[in-house]
């Protein structure tokens, strides 16, 4: 083989190998808006969210991302969208038909990512575009992803589509959507829930007839769903061809591989729409609206109405008066939920809110709920005084061996104690007693008496057990040095007459013993004293 065919070979190769996963480096914490904004420098990294995010004022830009978005059960409130991203994929209808679109939501665009446990409440998203759009509160666009514990609530998503014929538009045709979790794409969608308010407005020129999507959890695609609630309250106004569902707008195998099933879902509410279209499909289901690749629902529960009206110059929206009389009502965020302000029209009863308060806690201590080990690592977590609500958590890594430290010295009789410490977390991986200090326990002098001439010297003798006394030595005083002295090695001098206590102690002081010395006078010394001194008889 030629090195230009083996060359040819390589860059085949690398074009078709699939996009590098997330890095498997430490997540970074996201706690601020800020925070949130520099993702779009790393979008492959990985990332956690360590307390609920409050949007409020903030422009968000829809980002592409690659990696890993763990909301580790925390909320994103107040989010609003009013542009698409940058990044343009392409989608296509029902019949092949190819459209670089635009998307919009929290990401614009989710390729080999996973997203799990992120909730956006209050989010708002109004795009209006004369660009092949989809929009979706997670992500406009999602290619063999994953979103899982998420939950759209408390959401407005709003799409005025303005096509027109011409340069960038394919003739005669064009096509958007709006999706409660996501817009356009496949992957799966696990234990996710939606509760929205989708508006569709097709205001492009009607020669397009546009190929309109709707859904409750996806508007166009093929997407394994599993374990998904939704309530929808869906307005969509459509001069084209609509494609509305409680669930899915249209199941489609877009990406040629094999239909992902649809299980364990249920869906609530309504669809309102018009299909202002002499050549009239009207698809608009309580789970899929068209179903043009067939896929396996089970286990689905639908409690839906479709509701086509016939008035082509309706505005479908939930807002129903031209002059509405507001009432506000503000709830005040605590321990049991966040607040907001809700808005009821008294005329027509059309109710939303906005302005959501992040639930107000009172930190507590950390505590760690599950240890880490030499293999595994741990985690802790930082819980609310008042109501144990877990605010934040944080993962211990696995044990590194560290020092030995000495913790408590021993003593005599007790025992001291080492400790294995890590080096990382400073927890306590292994004990060590340290043996106690062994104390004298009995000493014995010889001979217990002495009698002695003045200024005569005698030796004592001692004895101290046991044997392995940490300290094997003692100490010699005397009662009464005018009588009698001792040296440290026991050694006695007689220096007066009378009577004196001479002690030997251990020198951990845990031991003693005493010798009775009793200092005479000799005949000569009497005399000569008595000569010299009179009665007085001691120095």
């Amino acid at each position: 083989m030629s090195k230009r065919m083996i060359s040819f070979l390589l860059v085949l190769l690398l074009l078709s190998a699939p996009a590098l996963p997330a890095r498997a480096a430490d997540s970074t914490a996201i706690r601020t808006p800020d925070d949130l904004l520099a993702v779009a420098s790393d979008p492959r990294g990985s990332y956690y969210l360590d307390g609920d995010l409050d949007m409020t004022g903030v422009e968000w830009i829809p980002l592409p991302f690659f990696g890993s978005f763990d909301g580790r059960g925390h909320t994103i409130y107040n989010l609003r969208v009013e542009r698409t991203g940058d990044t343009v994929a392409e989608t296509v209808d029902g019949n092949a038909k190819v459209y670089p679109s635009v998307f919009a939501g929290l990401f614009s665009v989710l390729d080999g990512a996973e997203v799990r446990g992120v909730s956006l409440r209050g989010v708002d998203i109004e795009i209006d575009t004369d660009r092949y759009c989809y929009i979706g509160g997670i992500a406009g666009y999602f290619n063999d992803s994953k979103i899982s514990e998420c939950a759209v609530e408390d959401a407005r998503l709003t799409l005025t589509s303005r096509c027109l014929p011409g340069e960038g538009h394919l003739s005669r045709s064009c096509a958007g959507g709006a999706g409660g979790i996501v817009g356009f794409g496949g992957g799966e969608i696990l234990s996710c829930r939606a509760d929205v308010v989708i508006v569709f407005d097709d205001k492009c020129d009607r020669s397009l007839r546009i190929e309109q999507f709707m859904g409750g959890i996806l508007a166009c695609g093929n997407a394994l769903i599993d374990g998904c609630s939704v309530t929808i309250s869906g307005w969509d106004a459509c001069h084209g061809y609509a494609h509305n569902g409680g669930l899915v707008g249209m199941f489609y195998s877009w990406d040629k591989k094999e239909a992902r099933p649809i299980s364990r879902s249920s869906v609530a509410g309504q669809i309102t729409f018009f299909e202002d279209n002499a050549d009239r499909r009207a698809y608009c289901e309580a789970f899929v609206g068209e179903m043009l690749t067939w896929t396996s629902m089970t286990d689905v529960t639908p409690d839906f109405r479709r509701n086509e009206i016939f008035d082509y110059s309706a505005v479908l929206r939930p807002e129903r008066c031209a002059e509405p009389v507001l009432t506000e009502t503000v709830r005040a965020a605590d321990c049991s939920g966040c607040g907001y302000t809700e808005h009821t029209c008294t005329v027509c009863g059309n109710t939303w809110r906005d302005r959501f308060v992040p639930e107000t806690h009172e930190p507590g201590d950390w505590e760690v709920t599950r240890e880490a080990t030499y293999t595994e690592s741990g985690l802790r977590a930082q819980k609310c005084r008042k109501c144990g609500a877990v605010l934040r958590e944080e993962i211990i890594a696995p044990h590194t061996d560290g020092d030995w430290v000495t913790v408590r010295e021993p003593d005599f009789g007790v025992p001291g104690l080492m400790q294995l410490l890590c080096a990382d977390c400073g927890a306590v991986l292994a004990e060590e007693p340290l043996p106690a200090r062994i104390a004298a326990e009995r000493v014995t002098v010889s001979p217990s008496s002495l009698e002695m001439d003045y200024k005569s010297e005698a030796k004592l003798e001692w004895t101290l057990s046991p044997e392995n006394a940490e300290l094997p030595i003692v100490y010699f005083s005397s009662s009464d040095e005018r009588v009698a002295t001792v040296e440290a090695n026991g050694t006695v001098h007689a220096v007066g007459n009378g009577t004196a206590v001479i002690t030997c102690v251990s020198a951990d002081g845990f031991a003693r013993a005493e010798c009775t010395v009793t200092v005479r006078l000799t005949l000569w010394q009497w005399i000569r004293q008595y000569l010299l001194f009179g009665w007085v008889i001691k120095h």
